[in-house]
């Protein structure tokens, strides 16, 4: 009987304590969790994954696009960004009938402030566009003369490669956790190539190019003396939704 009564007294303190230990756990991870909670989201977003879009590219006149992204925090400094697009029209030729395209954004951002509401991008720009143009166009071309112009529907291809430097800031958009709002602008140096495509022996004045850079192309590889390198002053703002 005493036996019994010890051993039952024993098991009593032991679920006593249990009892006391899982309390006081509940107790520490409920206070971790509302200790977590004080801290702003975008200084606790390790592993996050963030979806951003940029409204304003559907109304660039140049190159009107429609271009969705990403960004994934490695940690609270570090994060890599992909922006991909694709260009719907442009009026970039007077007489541009179809325009089609792809525009690539990979970079490397970095959050250096207390509160990681600012960032500082480095981006790299990849631009391709295709126009379907109706013009004249001179043919024959030998030595900088043309024999005969012709009207008629051709292509006309642009390439831009370069890198951008940019910083913006993130804010909450309507006082939510999930949504946000980033404004940013930067500099950059752009890289252009223009050319006929698959139009031996031609010519073309593409516009905003001057002198020696007009489209020229030989009949072997589509390069052309079309060439230039030009300042970039990218800006704008982002829709961005915190996805997990």
């Amino acid at each position: 009987m005493l036996r019994c009564s010890l051993y039952c007294l024993l098991l009593l303190l032991v679920a006593v304590n249990g009892i006391g230990q899982f309390k006081n756990a509940r107790y520490k991870n409920a206070r971790y969790r509302e200790l977590y909670k004080k801290v702003p989201v975008m200084q606790r977003d390790t592993g996050t994954l963030y979806l951003r879009h940029n409204p304003l590219g559907l109304i660039d006149f140049m190159d009107g696009n429609i271009t969705f992204g990403a960004e994934y925090r490695f940690n609270e400094i570090w994060a890599a960004t992909m922006d991909a697009g694709a260009i719907l029209y442009s009026a970039y030729f007077p007489r541009n009938r179809q325009a089609t395209g792809v525009l690539l954004r990979p970079g490397v951002r970095i959050y250096p402030g207390k509160y990681k509401d600012v960032f500082v991008d480095l981006q790299f720009h990849y631009k391709q566009v295709t126009y379907r143009v109706r013009d004249w166009l001179e043919k024959d071309v030998v030595n900088g003369v043309a024999s005969y112009e012709e009207f008629k529907t051709f292509r006309y291809r642009k390439q831009v490669m370069g890198v951008n430097m940019m910083a913006g800031v993130k804010e909450k958009l309507f006082r939510s956790d999930r949504f946000f709002i980033e404004l940013y602008l930067g500099v950059g140096v752009h890289f252009k190539n223009e050319y006929l495509y698959n139009e031996p022996n031609s010519r073309y004045d593409p516009p905003f190019t001057f002198g020696a850079n007009r489209g020229t192309t030989n009949s072997s590889d589509n390069t052309s003396d079309g060439k230039s390198v030009l300042p970039a002053l990218p800006g704008g703002i982002r829709l961005v939704w915190r996805l997990r």
